[in-house]
């Protein structure tokens, strides 16, 4: 990056630290602001005159001092609940394959397919799945898919469902069957996780050529990440049948998967707190 980029940027960071500070709290002094942010009190009084100026920030009183208005929720305004979660999730997922070494994959629900919003292939040394992001999986194969499924809402479970059921797809076919689909989304719910089964491992039709081997030889474990009664999407751990027997890999890993998916949950419940999204939309 050159040199000069960096002048323009620092203005940016500033006004944007002073802005977190007054969203912390109803009313700021100057010294509060610039304890908080450590800058400067004549930065700060610059900075708030400019925030104001675009009515961001006004002062109440001398006495009172500052306050964000609420001008700064239009920052927010495009900022989805999926957002939040995917930007909650990086860290503990790379902490995660950190110490075991195993690949992990987020998915969150986008119309008939899951969505690979972020995967630690990259952090992995054993992992064979290409580095992915935004990228679909399907529903009804995969763990991810099963996962979330397996514990949404009866009602929205139904609608994916349903519009599941209208595709041609060979991978959304079990949606045909809603008694056997229903079985097996029972016994995911029943044992708290899923598991890819053959059919997915068999499935290589519209896979990019470099998931082709991942897929014959890696399958996953995935479990819901639930706040409440709320599910916010779904995790999958990666690895390999010739290293572990499912037994194994749901003895070893689930319960440090399910600790990944509350961390998860906790980061997202926090930053939708702060940004005021907590009623978000997928």
């Amino acid at each position: 990056m050159s040199e000069t980029a960096k002048p323009a940027r620092e203005p940016v960071a500033r006004a944007l630290s002073v802005l977190e500070a007054l969203n912390r709290a109803p009313l700021l002094h100057v010294g509060e602001i610039a304890e908080a942010t450590g800058l400067p009190k004549s930065s700060v009084v610059r900075l708030l005159t400019q925030l104001a100026d675009a009515g961001y920030a006004e002062r109440m009183s001398r006495m009172a001092g500052w306050r964000a208005t609420s001008r700064v929720l239009r920052l927010a305004s495009g900022v989805r609940e999926s957002d939040l979660v995917a930007e909650a999730a990086r860290e503990p997922m790379y902490a995660f394959t950190r110490k075991y070494r195993w690949p992990v994959f987020l998915g969150i629900p986008q119309g008939h397919e899951m969505i690979v919003r972020f995967g630690t292939a990259s952090e992995s040394p054993l992992a064979l799945d290409p580095v992915v992001h935004n990228l679909p999986t399907t529903f009804l194969l995969s763990a991810l898919g099963q996962a979330w499924l397996a514990f949404c809402p009866a009602a929205e479970r139904d609608d994916v469902i349903a519009r599941l059921a209208q595709s041609r797809r060979a991978s959304d076919r079990l949606a045909r069957d809603r008694a056997d689909l229903d079985r097996i989304l029972a016994r995911v719910r029943k044992r708290g996780y899923a598991i890819t089964d053959e059919a997915t491992r068999r499935m290589t039709a519209k896979v990019i050529r470099s998931a082709l081997e991942a897929r014959k030889r890696a399958t996953g474990l995935g479990v819901p990440i639930l706040a409440g009664p709320r599910i916010l999407g779904a995790l999958s751990l990666r690895y390999f049948r010739s290293s572990l027997s499912d037994t194994e890999a749901a003895r070893t890993y689930l319960e440090p998967m399910r600790d990944l998916a509350r961390e998860i949950a906790a980061k997202a419940a926090m930053a939708a707190h702060l940004s005021g999204n907590e009623k978000g939309t997928r």
